[in-house]
């Protein structure tokens, strides 16, 4: 429940990737998409309260949630592998000794990759179960040899002016800043302009609503197409074949509506894999009635 309450509030804890106990996992299979390698690494899991779902009846949300008062939800990073270049879109949580999280590091290994390994990270927006896993627990930088990327406009938002927010959220900017601000002192942060090609297949798709600067990134390759599309959607039960339906912690929800909408439409014309940081599958969806289904991509 305390992450449910740091969602509703949208403060950032301290939480850092550390190394878990030596273990053995599980090796994880990528799914390949032409020349694209990609992995969803669960970093831990939270429970959303059917509560925050705005736009539907209460009783019809637990309806679509098979009768649950909360969903149980995966906080995922991606790791794609494309020709010369290994890049982790997202972070998770991080450690957090009251909660089931900080597994990202036993993610990677499980799928073969080391954090010094990673070229570039990609921020999808600064919530804190996204950008949880940049550094250790000794404060400095998770992958030392990566190129933080984030979108100007997201950045600007949370460590700007703090009057452009909220004020329930305005004591974030310093925690941000300081984040940062390690990876920019070793000459590893780059903000983006919106709708930038950050490489040759993979752009970054303005999304703005969840954030104002939240950010999909498209990755294409041999003529098959991969959306990290982090919190365009968070109750998978719900909001696929409900994209109206949105969320209380929405910065602008009718932007966030509008936008899900839009690239839902694109993505089942194109047929699109989506990867969500709160969805347990690699997915294509397509029309069904006035909404989506979802099909797992094997």
């Amino acid at each position: 429940m305390r992450a449910l309450l740091l969602l509703a509030t949208l403060l950032l804890p301290v939480a850092a990737m550390t190394p878990s106990v030596p273990t053995t996992p599980k090796p994880l299979e990528p799914l390949r998409l032409g020349q694209l390698q990609v992995w969803r690494l669960q970093d831990g899991h939270i429970a959303l309260a059917a509560s925050l779902l705005k736009g539907i009846e209460p009783a019809e949300a637990q309806r679509m949630l098979g009768g649950q008062a909360a969903a149980d939800t995966p906080v995922n990073a991606f790791l794609v592998r494309m020709p010369g270049r290994t890049i982790l879109v997202d972070t998770g949580i991080g450690k957090d000794p009251d909660e089931d999280s900080g597994h990202l590091a036993e993610q990677l290994a499980a799928a073969g990759v080391a954090p010094a390994d990673i070229d570039l990270v990609l921020i999808t927006h600064d919530h804190f179960d996204h950008i949880g896993g940049l550094l250790k627990a000794d404060g400095t930088r998770a992958f030392p040899k990566a190129t933080l990327r984030v979108a100007r406009r997201e950045h600007e938002l949370w460590t700007g002016d703090p009057s452009r927010l909220p004020e329930r959220l305005r004591d974030r900017a310093p925690k941000l800043k300081a984040l940062f601000g390690v990876y920019g002192k070793a000459g590893a942060f780059r903000p983006f302009e919106d709708g930038e090609e950050l490489a040759p297949g993979l752009r970054a798709i303005p999304a703005h609503g969840h954030t104002g600067g939240h950010t999909v990134y498209a990755f294409t390759s041999e003529g098959q197409e991969l959306w990290c599309i982090g919190d365009l959607i968070h109750f998978g039960a719900v909001q696929f074949e409900r994209p109206e339906v949105g969320v209380a912690f929405d910065l602008d929800g009718d932007a966030a509506v509008a936008v899900r909408q839009e690239l839902f439409r694109e993505a089942a014309h194109r047929k699109v894999v989506l990867a969500g940081a709160h969805l347990p599958k690699l997915v294509r969806i397509a029309p069904k009635g006035q909404g989506y289904e979802a099909v797992p991509v094997p």
